[in-house]
């Protein structure tokens, strides 16, 4: 990688970036180590920050320097910082996406539960109810099948089509007692 820089510098900066690579390359690295945890990140950051510094080597002095050594460090910290945030940020819209797929997945769970609780309460209504109610929205029966296979006048298929209607509003609004 040396090599990569050193053929993208200028003449005059060439042996300054060689003996900043030689002398910070490893405190680099562990530094963009600490902040984003992965070691390919980490590479990335200290990339990016020799690049940063190739721009700036003539605000350098040596490379021995406490001030070289402090703004080399500022340049990698930052490097990892922006990596880390832009990381960060397309976790969270990952997350978002995540939440409009979870929102379906709690619409259907609600739905479920929705159903068991009717199922539930249809199961309580009197025999006679029940019948009446899964004959006509669970097997879609018209009012003459259901009185033909039950042997009940149509008015009476009417009448108590009515009042299992009553008795699942009473009851699903808390007012039936069974």
């Amino acid at each position: 990688m040396l090599a990569f820089y050193l053929a993208l510098a200028a003449d005059s900066d060439k042996s300054l970036l060689e003996q900043l690579y030689i002398r910070y390359r490893n405190l680099m690295l562990t530094k963009a180590y600490e902040i984003l945890g992965e070691p390919t990140l980490a590479e990335d950051a200290v990339h990016e920050a020799f690049m940063r510094i190739m721009k700036n080597t003539s605000k350098l002095e040596d490379a021995d320097s406490p001030r070289t050594k402090g703004y080399v460090m500022i340049v990698v910290e930052n490097a990892a910082k922006t990596i880390y945030a832009k990381n960060h940020r397309q976790k969270i819209i990952e997350l978002d996406e995540n939440m409009a797929d979870n929102s379906d997945v709690s619409d259907r769970i609600e739905s479920k539960m929705q159903a068991e609780m009717l199922a539930d309460v249809i199961a309580r209504l009197p025999d006679r109810y029940r019948e009446i109610l899964l004959l006509r929205y669970l097997h879609g029966l018209s009012d003459r099948e259901i009185s033909s296979s039950l042997s009940i006048t149509q008015q009476t298929v009417r009448k108590r089509l009515e009042r299992a209607r009553n008795a699942l509003k009473k009851y699903l609004g808390g007012e039936f007692y069974g």
